[in-house]
């Protein structure tokens, strides 16, 4: 029979976002209504970090034999699909159950090897639905097998409020990654957000070349910062934080700012880590901003370790990136200016080089598949490919889409993306739509043309159902243009019918986008394993 041990926790509220007047000990709902959104583990951190749709207080116990944290959240729905997972260190697993009609559980399952000291143990509210659960240092204990070991539910954890004692500072690397957008009318240049590459990043435009204005400055914690300007610019619309950078080189928090002034211009602000270099800004003339180091390779860099997102990106080895040319030698310079030196082409990789084209499908002047409620495809489907590179990124794959934005691409141009990158696998991904008057018809389904592609379509599939919970319409072959023209593996992915009732809203759903998204990066993932090396 376990037993409960009362931790004496302190809770801290950061009120860095603004949040003003929130009550953390009024009344609870009689019946649950907000949701468990996202969860996440980050090992290297031993940190626990959830949000939920509505305020919560989170209720923190201490079970013993076996040894479990548990975290209780009054008022707070679950889903299947933010389950159980493997870790593999101290915390050997995470669980996610619905305790009672009220009440979601996170069971932490702890290593034997893991000495807890309750009193080390902290909470963070970032806000007053963003969570941090910090646990002390610990060995690195790895799970053994793949059997979850039955949770015994009629042990519940005691009611333990957690005492507001003050604020603190937020712990390190947790993501603060911003987007700020306003209302302007149409400028000269468009941007399209950051991408991770194996020499720094690359900020990809539209239009006419920015006139840009370089700073470097501090924060009120002494935070190095660069800050670059865009004059006569704008935030593409519908680009959203999580598709910004995670910790990468360095820069822990990327912020992008539109401002309407007049002209409007657009302010993005790296904000550094202490190991990070400084950094150049070079603008292209045929469309583009690299962000490299100065005198140092990117990928000589160190960096943290990477977070685990729900659903969980499966532990791999990062596959070396394929090389780019280096930047243009011309940079802007800031005031004063720093000494540029010539970034070092990388060194060749040992192992095959692995690239992964995105397609995300129509966009521009082809809304694609239009379903209930004006639903179009060509929307749902970029942000779900936007998540997907995110993730794959931070496994360190390198990753290019056929559109970064609601533009129109061709589909022969797509297929020639594709064979000029060499890429590895080529994953186009749609939506699906029948007849309006045939709302009972849902369900995902997977194409390829190739043998090749036959085995990658099914591990899209067989990842996308063991995460989402959605009907099983199968893997198919099919003459699709992008699969026929392309030359390496490649897969089509309806993920669900714009005019189905149980899909519409789901595809509508910016959470149940990002965990889609989330999904075909596992799936890829899953796929690269199984191919011989």
């Amino acid at each position: 029979m376990g037993r409960f041990v009362r931790l004496g926790l302190k809770q801290f509220f950061a009120g860095v976002v603004g949040v003003a007047g929130v009550c953390l000990f009024g009344s609870l709902p009689a019946k649950a209504t907000a949701r468990l959104q996202t969860w996440q583990f980050d090992t290297g951190q031993n940190r626990l970090m959830f949000t939920t749709e509505s305020d919560v207080q989170p209720e923190v116990s201490l079970l013993t034999n076996p040894r479990r944290l548990v975290i209780d959240l009054p008022g707070i729905l679950t889903e299947d699909a933010l389950g159980d997972q493997f870790v593999g260190s101290a915390v050997q697993a995470v669980r996610i159950i619905q305790a009672d009609a009220q009440t979601t559980r996170m069971v932490l399952e702890l290593s034997p090897d893991y000495d807890l000291d309750p009193k080390q143990v902290k909470v963070w509210g970032l806000t007053s639905h963003q969570w941090v659960v910090q646990l002390p240092g610990s060995p690195q204990v790895m799970a053994t097998d793949g059997i979850l070991p039955p949770l015994d539910l009629t042990k519940a954890a005691p009611s333990r409020p957690l005492v507001v004692v003050g604020a603190a500072p937020l712990p390190p690397l947790i993501s603060r990654n911003q987007i700020s957008l306003a209302a302007v009318p149409p400028t000269a240049t468009l941007l399209g957000g950051v991408q991770a590459t194996p020499e720094g990043f690359f900020i990809p435009t539209a239009g006419a070349p920015p006139q840009i204005h370089v700073y470097r400055t501090r924060d009120a914690s002494q935070t190095r910062q660069v800050v670059i300007d865009l004059l006569d610019a704008a935030i593409t619309p519908g680009l959203v934080p999580e598709t910004l950078p995670q910790g990468r080189y360095g820069i822990h928090r990327w912020s992008l700012t539109q401002f309407a002034t007049a002209p409007p211009a657009v302010r993005i602000t790296l904000s550094l880590d202490s190991y990070s270099p400084d950094w150049q800004i070079t603008p292209l003339t045929s469309g583009g901003i690299w962000v490299t180091p100065i005198g140092i390779a990117a990928q000589q860099i160190a960096a943290p370790p990477a977070a685990v997102v729900l659903p969980v990106i499966s532990s791999m080895a990062p596959p070396a990136p394929i090389a780019r040319p280096n930047p243009p030698p011309t940079a802007v310079t800031a005031t004063p200016p720093p000494a540029v030196t010539s970034v070092p082409t990388p060194s060749q990789p040992a192992r095959e080089q692995v690239i992964v084209v995105l397609d995300p499908g129509h966009g521009g002047a082809d809304p694609g598949a239009v379903g209930i409620g004006g639903l179009q495809e060509k929307g749902v489907v970029l942000t779900v490919a936007q998540h997907t590179a995110a993730a794959l990124r931070a496994q360190g794959i390198t990753v290019q889409m056929t559109r970064q934005s609601d533009q129109t691409v061709d589909l022969q141009p797509r297929a020639d993306l594709a064979i000029a990158a060499r890429a590895t696998v080529f994953v186009s991904i749609h939506a699906n739509a029948v007849n309006m008057q045939r709302p009972e018809v849902n369900g995902l389904e997977t194409y390829y043309y190739s043998e090749s592609g036959r085995v990658l379509a099914a591990a899209l599939q067989q990842q996308a159902l063991s995460t989402m919970a959605m009907t099983d319409r199968g893997v198919r072959q099919a003459r699709f243009f992008v699969l026929r023209r392309t030359t390496m593996p490649a897969a089509l992915i309806e993920i669900g019918f714009v005019t189905g009732a149980a899909d519409a809203p789901k595809l509508r759903d910016p959470r149940w986008q990002a965990q889609m998204g989330q999904a075909i990066a596992q799936g890829i993932l899953n796929y690269l394993r199984s191919q011989p090396q």
